[in-house]
């Protein structure tokens, strides 16, 4: 087939192939397309559509990750806390280097999830209402949150 038949065939119309003086007519039922992907990208097809997804992580999708998982850390333990989904709160976090570093990359993102009006690294909050030590991918990281005062 040619692949302007074979596109075809993919979107359900029926080909015809002529071989030594006869005619045949293929349908979609009749035949199976293999496709094989000479690269380390992800692809998956189906019909006349194909997806392809680049797998390799760089650095700054890896920190943007463990921001996003920080943010899902924190609003858990908000909701210990009893805070109402408004609360404006100061975070601290300590520990891992990575983790503070990822933090530090993506603090407008973090403060805007969380509502954080103060983010402190490597240093407690002093009173905090609540603190809990966490595993964001094998990393220790301790955090810590208490209610912001908006007067300061």
């Amino acid at each position: 087939m040619t692949r302007a038949q074979l596109q075809e065939l993919e979107t359900g119309v029926n080909q015809r192939i002529e071989s030594n003086g006869k005619v045949f007519e293929y349908g979609p039922d009749d035949v199976v397309v293999e496709r094989k992907v000479k690269t380390d990208w992800l692809v998956q097809n189906e019909g006349a559509f194909v997806a392809a997804l680049d797998p390799v992580l760089t650095p700054e999708l890896r920190s943007e990750g463990t921001a996003r998982e920080v943010v899902n850390r924190v609003q858990r333990l908000r909701k210990d806390a009893g805070y109402d989904y408004d609360t404006r709160v100061e975070l601290s976090l300590s520990g891992d280097t990575e983790v503070l570093e990822a933090v530090d990359a993506n603090r407008a993102y973090i403060s805007g999830e969380t509502l954080a009006r103060r983010i402190q690294l490597e240093k407690d909050l002093s009173h905090s209402d609540t603190s809990e030590e966490v595993d964001i991918d094998g990393k220790k990281v301790v955090l810590s949150l208490k209610r912001h005062d908006d007067s300061q």
